[in-house]
């Protein structure tokens, strides 16, 4: 008797621990001054309503390429590849509606999108 309950005092005592580590433990930016990245590979995600400006679909990771779509705010779009560091930020390839290219998720300031859970 004495043994189990030894056992379940420690069993608490390691749970707290566990405990205490996930609360203190940050998120880490994947991408250097970037935000910490939300967007899930092989899911949904849409465009922030929070700014009604539409997000630019460039042809590769960057501002400097090619914009060769734009995608409505609240539209929703499927992540295929991420992230992918460019300047500052981090860049998702998605596909919109069977066009196929690449989106920043966020700055410093704001994310431009959001996850967009299943059966929403």
């Amino acid at each position: 008797m004495r043994l189990i309950g030894w056992l379940l005092a420690l069993g608490v005592v390691i749970a707290a621990g566990v405990v205490a580590q996930a609360q203190t433990t940050t998120p880490e930016p994947t991408c250097p001054n970037a935000p910490p990245t939300r967007l899930i590979v092989h899911e949904r995600a849409r465009v922030s309503t929070q700014d009604p400006r539409p997000v630019n679909m460039r042809a590769a990771p960057g501002t400097e390429n090619d914009r060769i779509a734009q995608i409505p705010s609240n539209e929703i779009f499927f992540v295929l590849q991420g992230p992918v560091c460019s300047e500052r930020y981090a860049w998702y390839r998605v596909d919109h509606e069977g066009t196929v290219g690449w989106i920043a998720e966020g700055d410093n300031t704001s994310y431009y999108v959001e996850v967009y859970p299943p059966g929403l």
